[in-house]
């Protein structure tokens, strides 16, 4: 950050270093920062998180006498998206419009550090929390519906992937919107878009033409997909053209949350 506008409009300059020691010393910083703020909050998050991945996968069996085995791979490997999306997606929306509510946000954002290190800061955050989510998840899957799991090398990318474009996705959601509500309504509304019309924990063949091809260009699909091949092999394809998806949602997020904090106000 070049320069910083005060909460009275006045324009101030901040100093800012160079180097990748500044940068390392700026991303300890803010992740002591948001350690420190969120410190009675990410306990009760990595709970809650766990209890819902674990509730969804078993409880989604109460809906037939006997599962189909297609049905039980996508919902034990779909659920462990939604931790993943979580934290990034929805929770980070709500603490932004919490502070813009409360005029923190400004003081937050004229903070003297790199707005990388800011960012990744927070996404080592999101990732930690969810990742134990995650495993429950799946051992409760595996161990309900009793199907092989074929781990691959490739659930490192899916999982840094999934999780960084869901960040960069809530990210630009609240910095770019300017007024609280829209940005709680908005997030929130991502948890019904997830599990009702994209297919993370059901096949894309439920779904009617219009809406799958729409999830052909939307990140979730693609998310499902890539975490699913490294967990299942070959009940999972077009990884590679997953991974595009993605990457091109997260660079467009990202250019979207770096306009949004460079802007003045």
């Amino acid at each position: 950050m070049g320069g910083a506008t005060d909460t009275c409009g006045a324009t101030s300059t901040t100093v800012v270093g160079r180097g990748f020691g500044h940068w390392a010393h700026g991303y300890r910083r803010m992740l002591a920062w948001e350690f420190a703020s969120l410190r009675l909050h990410l306990p009760l998050l990595a709970s809650v998180l766990m209890l819902q991945g674990a509730g969804f996968v078993l409880g989604i069996g109460l809906f037939f006498q006997h599962i189909p085995a297609t049905t039980a791979v996508y919902v034990a490997t779909g659920v462990p998206v939604v931790n993943l999306l979580t934290v990034g997606l929805i929770f980070e929306p709500q603490i932004v419009a919490d502070q813009r509510a409360q005029g923190s946000y400004e003081f937050i954002r004229a903070m003297p550090v790199p707005r990388s290190a800011r960012f990744l800061a927070w996404y080592s955050i999101s990732l930690l929390v969810a990742l134990p989510a995650v495993i429950v998840s799946l051992a409760v899957g595996v161990a309900r519906y009793h199907f092989d799991l074929h781990l691959t090398a490739g659930i490192v990318p899916a999982v840094v992937m999934t999780s960084l474009t869901g960040t960069l996705l809530g990210y630009a959601l609240a910095h770019a919107v300017n007024a609280p509500m829209v940005i709680r309504l908005v997030s929130v509304s991502m948890i019904f878009v997830i599990f009702g019309f994209s297919p993370v924990t059901f096949r894309a063949a439920q779904l009617p033409a219009w809406l799958r091809s729409t999830n052909r260009w939307v990140p979730f699909e693609s998310m499902a997909t890539v975490v699913r091949s490294s967990l299942v092999g070959g009940s999972a394809t077009g990884a590679g053209r997953a991974y595009l998806v993605l990457g091109a949602w997260g660079l467009a997020s990202a250019s979207v949350a770096a306009w949004a904090l460079g802007r003045r106000r």
